[in-house]
This record gives structure tokens, C-alpha cells and sequence, in this order.
């Protein structure tokens, strides 16, 4: 008697879960539903999470788009330029060991290939791939203390896509204010940068 109302307890606690994480489910495909980039996409001639964007890569990792993004996104132009912005979600340990999440918005812009390229505000620029004493750093170094302005958001340039990222969800103003910035941050690099990788644009 006792095993069998153990595993009805099991049973009910099962189906608990199963239709927590069911609605759970449902109520994000909704939220990307309704998501405005929707909107957004069709008054800019753009895509809204639709297939794969064309270009760029997921914050934090890194890694290259493989498949289009689980959280909603648009791709769309500023002037001769694609972009891509993410909404998405950061996890971080909170003090008493559990994983929180915190919103976050991502916003790329597509750049000619060229070696990785960090820009944090307050130190210098960093190049990972290429040798310490590489004479480009040095040039880069000059040229941001040179253009203060492109050294106040943290951005990383990498797989073809120049971006940054901030707290809270996406809205039309962070995407376009951070899209132009990333624009004018690729416009004046220098241009050793990309020819250093044969591939200037």
C-alpha cells in the first residue's frame, strides 16, 4: 500500500512539472510572438526570427550563429549596414548559490572579417589573436586615445560582426542608439585593421 501511494505521489508530482514547464513554454512562444521587433521588422523592410540571421554571433560566448537564436531577434539595415539585436537572457549566481536571470539586450552590426578586437571602457584595447607585440595594438591604442568617445562601451568584434550588449529588454531607441554607435565605431577603425586580414571592404 505504501509503494503505491509513493508512486502516486510521484505521479502527480510529475504531471505538476510537466504542465509548469508546458505553460512555461507556451508563454514564451507567446512572448516571441508578440515581441515588437515584429513590428519593427515590417517598418524597416527587415526579418524578425524568422530562419537564421545572416550574419553574427550569440553574447556571451561567442560562438558563430549556427541557427537562429531561441530568444526573439531582428535583423534589419541601418543605412548600407545589417543589423541584428537580441533579446535575451544573462544567468548569474545570486549570493545564496541559486541561478538568477537578468534581462539583456545584444546589438551587432556586420564588419569586414578582420582579427578579434575588445574594446572595454577603461583599459586598452585588447587583440587576442594576434602576438603581444603586435604593432597593431599599439596603433589601436593611439587611435582610441585619440577618438575618446569609441571607449566608452564595452564591444567585441569578432566572426564579422562588431557588438554590444546592455541590462534590460531591447527597445527602439538602446537598438538604433547602439546600432549607429557600432556603425561609427566600424566607419573609423583604422583601416590596417581589416587589410591586415586581406579581406578590406
Amino acid at each position: 500500500m505504501q509503494t503505491l501511494f509513493t508512486i502516486g505521489v510521484l505521479v502527480v508530482v510529475a504531471a505538476v512539472a510537466a504542465a509548469i514547464w508546458w505553460r512555461s513554454q507556451r508563454r514564451a512562444a507567446a512572448s516571441r510572438a508578440g515581441h515588437w521587433f515584429k513590428a519593427f521588422a515590417a517598418e524597416r523592410g527587415g526579418t524578425f526570427g524568422s530562419g537564421t540571421p545572416s550574419f553574427g554571433v550569440v553574447h556571451p560566448t561567442g560562438r558563430p550563429l549556427t541557427g537562429a537564436p531561441a530568444d526573439p531577434w531582428v535583423e534589419f539595415r541601418l543605412g548600407e549596414r545589417p543589423v541584428l539585436a537580441i533579446d535575451t537572457r544573462e544567468s548569474y549566481r545570486h549570493f545564496d548559490d541559486h541561478v538568477y536571470f537578468r534581462d539583456l539586450h545584444v546589438t551587432q552590426v556586420r564588419v569586414p572579417p578582420g582579427p578579434e578586437l575588445r574594446i572595454v571602457p577603461g583599459r586598452p584595447v585588447a587583440m587576442p589573436t594576434l602576438p603581444p607585440d603586435s604593432g597593431l595594438d599599439a596603433e589601436l591604442a593611439r587611435w582610441l586615445a585619440a577618438n575618446p568617445r569609441f571607449g566608452q562601451r564595452e564591444v567585441v568584434i569578432e566572426n564579422g560582426a562588431a557588438r554590444t550588449w546592455g541590462p534590460g529588454c531591447a527597445t527602439r531607441q538602446n537598438v538604433t542608439a547602439e546600432a549607429r554607435y557600432l556603425a561609427d565605431l566600424a566607419d573609423h577603425l583604422p583601416t590596417t585593421l581589416w587589410n591586415l586580414s586581406g579581406d578590406a571592404s
